[in-house]
């Protein structure tokens, strides 16, 4: 493993472990943004933490259903039966490249009583420019985006696979028509049986968004349900009540799994939010005509400077960066303000 710096190493220890200070995690978050080779460290360290100390007791593992179902598995890839329908051989070598595994898991066990039965919660984050690639009790497998929170159950019941999120997530859920799997973010549940989809559900946003890829969806939104197909995406506005059902790329979309971040014919309001989202910064754009620019672009591994020296050069705007200086590690870390040319 390349040498890091022995704070740096001491706090990654405490973050894993749960006990590191919102200063701490501040500086990890800063050295995480410096390099993408840090993130690669930073996923090593996780994994191997992971595997030091595993989220779900040992003894409790049915060892002989657990071979059976793994086998099945590996005979479905040998058929290619297990298939992805838009992730190509090149964007799987960047999803190892880019998709640091097990990342920043948090292994916070909450009780959540009942009347009948106590039932044992984990709690997992992820640190804003990583991604965490989780497996849930039924097989179902969730990719949660920097910044995200998910909670769920260590054994699902037999009522449902019922889950909560606060961030970004791509779900790939494990077939179980009995089972309906759901997943509880704000204002929205989004209900499948097995099939795979984006919720993009930041706490700081007024929209929650579903993109499907493959299957379908229920979505429960204040009472207003609706169904959607491939392809299709739906946002609902909690602040004014509505929903809206669109026609869109979910490669696009979803693209951050394999690391990246993709802009096609978007507005540069569209671009200053989703970029807000990843580098957890907050954008304020003073003049309203640069709203009416479009922009083309793939980016993997460019820090935000990079990112908006580019659009300077490609856009008529210049910007201005304002550091925060709250100690609160889920503030903003820095405002930037956006002016036409």
């Amino acid at each position: 493993m390349e040498e890091i710096d022995e704070r740096i190493s001491a706090i990654i220890a405490k973050y894993l472990a749960g006990e590191a200070s919102p200063e701490e995690t501040g500086v990890l978050t800063k050295w995480l943004e410096e390099d993408a080779g840090h993130a690669r460290i930073f996923a090593r360290m996780a994994d191997m933490d992971y595997t030091a100390r595993p989220p779900f007791p040992p003894e409790g593992i049915p060892v002989e259903k657990a071979l059976l179902k793994t086998m099945h598995a590996l005979r479905k890839e040998e058929r290619g039966i297990r298939r992805r329908r838009f992730f190509h051989g090149a964007e799987r070598v960047a999803a190892v490249l880019f998709l640091p595994l097990l990342l920043a898991v948090a292994y916070l066990i909450a009780e959540k009583g009942k009347e009948t039965e106590a039932v044992a919660w984990q709690t997992v984050t992820t640190p804003f420019r990583t991604n965490t690639l989780l497996e849930l009790p039924d097989g179902s497998k969730v990719w949660l985006n920097g910044g995200g929170t998910l909670e769920y159950p260590l054994t699902f019941g037999k009522s449902g696979r019922d889950i909560y999120l606060s961030g970004e997530a791509y779900f790939d859920v494990e077939s179980d028509k009995r089972n309906p799997f759901s997943v509880h973010t704000g204002d929205v549940t989004v209900t499948a049986t097995g099939t795979e989809f984006n919720v993009n559900a930041f706490p700081n946003d007024n929209t929650i968004s579903v993109t499907m890829v493959d299957g379908i969806v229920d979505i429960d939104m204040k009472g207003v349900k609706r169904r959607i197909a491939p392809g299709e995406n739906v946002s609902f506005d909690s602040r004014a009540n509505t929903c809206t059902v669109e026609k869109t790329d979910p490669e696009k979309i979803c693209a951050w799994r394999n690391g990246r971040i993709i802009f096609d014919n978007d507005n540069l309001g569209s671009v200053f939010h989703r970029l807000g989202q990843i580098y957890n910064v907050e954008f304020s754009v003073c003049d309203p005509a640069v709203d009416k620019y479009v922009y083309h672009a793939v980016f993997t591994d460019e820090t935000l400077p990079e990112i908006l020296d580019m659009l300077s050069i490609s856009a008529p705007i210049r910007y201005e960066i304002i550091k925060n200086s709250s100690p609160d590690p889920d503030a903003p870390k820095q405002f930037i303000r956006v002016y036409g040319k």
